[in-house]
């Protein structure tokens, strides 16, 4: 069998006893219409071959006793046969990413990937080894709990996109409103303890970015993913100011200016605001800067600047500073 029949096979099959499918079931996903004797007598082929220890390795396929016989995916041995030691590298280190937001995992057979990664590069190089050791990636914040991610739903987002297939889902709005949603996904983004769905309803839609856990009752629907061949994944990242929504109908960057203490300067000076950003002295003799920079007004300006206290003042632009006045007004008021 070629490496890449394997390999496509091996991305339909399910993961877990509990998920075996038949050869029909898996002949009707890798065609995609209606079946010959043919097809099926290829698959049942492929699939002993899969499930066959040899020389090469050990079976990559359990099957499941019965009528009529089942298969799923043995992950571990998978893992192991195509991973390499700089994949399981980057495994561990991306799953300190994405963080507990995909503690999930575990019942979707991901623990199996972390636990071969880790073989892996316990056996490696010692430079791999004291990366393992040595690196640890900690996200913003002061680390609330991840959000609530149910196994089933994750499992789904993945399927539609390892099949190429559209997504069911009700979904329940920041506000509370419920609906129905038939969606494209488009990519996956990990943020601030959960995990984005990145997806289109239509191809001639903006792409959305739905929160996982305010996702349920999903399937993979038999139509075909609707891919857009102008999307980029991380183009939309950059675009969207990592996922924020601009206040109004403003997408364009807005002047600010800011008035900073001198003990506060170092924020500026080691991550700036854009780089357009300017530092420069104040008229005043308090030691305090002015700080300039192009930045868009998104849901996330304002709570920053508000983290800072008193020791900055927003000087403009005015939209900015009256938005900071009223919420400090309405923090003001509950003391």
């Amino acid at each position: 069998m070629k490496m890449n029949t394997a390999v496509r096979l091996l991305k339909l099959l399910p993961v877990g006893e509990q998920h075996a499918i038949s050869i029909a079931d898996l002949a009707v996903k890798w065609y995609g219409r209606e079946l010959e004797r043919s097809d099926i007598r290829n698959i049942q082929r492929y699939m002993n071959d899969l499930a066959m220890e040899s020389e090469d390795g050990p079976a990559l396929v359990e099957i499941v006793e019965g009528t009529p016989r089942r298969f799923y995916l043995k992950l571990s041995q998978v893992v192991d046969w195509l991973m390499t030691e700089q994949t399981a590298l980057n495994t561990l280190l991306t799953r300190q990413v994405i963080g507990q937001a995909l503690g999930s995992l575990e019942e979707i057979g991901g623990k199996k990937l972390i636990e071969v990664a880790e073989v892996k590069v316990v056996d490696a190089s010692a430079a791999t080894k004291n990366i393992r050791e040595r690196v640890r990636i900690v996200s913003d914040g002061f680390g609330r709990l991840p959000a609530d991610i149910k196994p089933t739903v994750l499992q789904a987002v993945i399927d539609s996109i390892v099949q190429q297939r559209q997504l069911n889902f009700t979904y329940v709005s920041s506000a509370g409103v419920s609906s129905m949603v038939r969606a494209s996904p488009q990519g996956l983004v990990a943020k601030d303890g959960t995990i984005y769905l990145l997806a289109t309803k239509g191809l001639g839609d903006k792409p959305g970015h739905f929160p996982l856990h305010r996702m349920s009752a999903i399937s993979v629907d038999h139509r075909a993913l609707q891919k857009r061949p102008d999307f980029d994944l991380d183009r939309y990242i950059l675009d969207s100011n990592q996922l924020s929504h601009t206040l109004g109908s403003e997408e364009t960057p807005v002047e600010l200016k800011l008035r900073v203490a001198p003990g506060t300067l170092y924020h500026f000076r080691e991550r700036p605001l854009s780089r357009d950003q300017k530092i420069s002295p104040s008229k005043s003799s308090d030691g305090w800067c002015v700080v300039t920079a192009s930045v868009r007004f998104t849901l996330l300006l304002v709570p920053f600047l508000l983290s800072m206290g008193g020791w900055i003042e927003v000087l403009g632009p005015q939209q900015v500073r009256d938005e900071i006045a009223e919420r400090v007004r309405a923090m003001t008021a509950h003391y």
